[in-house]
Order: C-alpha cells, then sequence, then structure tokens
C-alpha cells in the first residue's frame, strides 16, 4: 500500500482527534481496536480505506493493550478503554509522544464485562450507530466467542456493527436484507436462534426457500455469491453472517 494513499485518507491530525461530545463535532463511525490477533495490519488497513470509506470521521476507540494493534495501523487512538493491565508503557509513551489528546478511561480491575465490550458500550453510549470491530478474533477462543456473541445483543439492534479481519466481515441480520458481495467468494451463513425460518433468497448459489435452518447442527457454510448482491427474505430468527471480502 503506499503511504500517500493512507495519509490522503487517514493523515492523523491530533487536533481533530481530541474528543468531542457536544453535538456539533460528534463522530457518527467508529473504529474499535481489541487486542487480538492482526497478522497483516497493513492490508487490513488498506480494506478499510478502500471498502469502508475509513477517515477522519472515525472515533478511533482502543480496547486497553489494543494500543500495540493502534500502533501497527500506524493510528493513533482518541479513547483508551479498560482497567489498563494490558497496556504496554512503551506503547502509551509513543502515544504520548504524538498527541496529549488521547483520552483514558479507566475500568475497575473487577468487572463482568471485557474491555472490548466497555469500548462498544462507550460508542453506543455516544450515540454513535456505525462500529467497525478489528482484532476481535485470535488465539483467545474464549474472547472470539465473546465478541461474536456480543455483536448479536439486543443492546446494538439499532446499529451498524461488523467485525473485520484481513479475510472476512462477520455481521447480523435481524430482518430481510440485502447483502453485497464479490461474485465467486463465499458467504457462510448460522442462524444464532434455535432456528431461522427463510422464504428465499436471490443471488446465492444454493438457495434457500421455505426452509428453516437450525442453530444446530450447521449447514449453511460456504455459500457463494452468483451475483454482486445477495437477498436475503428471513422471518422468526437471527442470523450471523461470515462474508469473504478479498478478491481471489
Amino acid at each position: 500500500m503506499k503511504e500517500s494513499k493512507f495519509e490522503e485518507a487517514k493523515k492523523p491530525d491530533f487536533k481533530e482527534n481530541e474528543l468531542m461530545i457536544d453535538s456539533s463535532q460528534h463522530k457518527s463511525y467508529a473504529l474499535i481496536v481489541a487486542n487480538g490477533c492482526m497478522e497483516n495490519p497493513a492490508l487490513v488497513l488498506e480494506i478499510l480505506l478502500d471498502n469502508y470509506h475509513f477517515n477522519n470521521k472515525y472515533l478511533i476507540i482502543s480496547a486497553d493493550g489494543a494500543v500495540k494493534n493502534c500502533l501497527k495501523l500506524k493510528l493513533i487512538p482518541d479513547i483508551v478503554i479498560g482497567d489498563m493491565d494490558s497496556i504496554e508503557e512503551g506503547d502509551k509513551e509513543m502515544i504520548e509522544s504524538h498527541t496529549i489528546n488521547t483520552v483514558y478511561v479507566k475500568s475497575p480491575a473487577e468487572k463482568n464485562e471485557s474491555d472490548t465490550q466497555l469500548a462498544m458500550e462507550y460508542a453506543l453510549k455516544n450515540k454513535i450507530k456505525n462500529i467497525i470491530l478489528i482484532g476481535a478474533l485470535g488465539k483467545r477462543i474464549d474472547h472470539s466467542l465473546a465478541n461474536l456473541f456480543n455483536i448479536a445483543s439486543d443492546r446494538f439492534k439499532d446499529v451498524n456493527l461488523r467485525i473485520l479481519d484481513d479475510n472476512y466481515e462477520i455481521s447480523i441480520l435481524r430482518n430481510s436484507g440485502e447483502v453485497k458481495g464479490i461474485i465467486g467468494n463465499t458467504l457462510s451463513i448460522f442462524s444464532l436462534t434455535s432456528s431461522t425460518y427463510f422464504i428465499n433468497t436471490d443471488g446465492l448459489k444454493y438457495k434457500l426457500q421455505n426452509e428453516e435452518l437450525l442453530f444446530s447442527p450447521i449447514r449453511g457454510i460456504s455459500n457463494i455469491f452468483e451475483k454482486k448482491s445477495a437477498q436475503i427474505d428471513i422471518k422468526n430468527g437471527i442470523i450471523l453472517l461470515v462474508k469473504e471480502i478479498r478478491h481471489l
């Protein structure tokens, strides 16, 4: 990825990165960076820039030690939130060498929520309706599952919330809707309720019509986009979508 492309789209402007809660400065998008695995940060950033219009409209929220992932992405967080048990002193010093405007929101060490969940709740509290979550998957299967289950919470039913890595986008569909994709790429569909009734699908190789997908056993893996978008008409259920986002 060319440096000029990054600088044009998201050149760090530390004055603009200062947290503003008043309505005139409120940001409508949030990038939440979690402390999970990020094997190819340059590719993740390229996907954000090319596919998700990543720019200064985004509030960047780091979940505690995820500051390290922010720095890998050449980003300075607006907010660092958590109990501050995993942020490394060197990373904090790196931030403070560039700006004094990063806000640290410290939570109690003994808490029920993960740092990533606190970051999601922070964005929700500030009425941000478009949230992208990166670094949410990794070697800690319990943390990965917690992040997947959290995006399905009713608390976020009115939020456009997605998990991204360098291969896939994970999202929730609660009602019938359109899912954009790349012809030939996969779309896996999971029912998060005991069953989801599919009225019809269009644009996918394997149609679902007047039938149910069960929570388990699974049989919605690796459907294929035959069009640039798929129409999914459902009722009586909630589904989780895992969409391949890279060009083959």
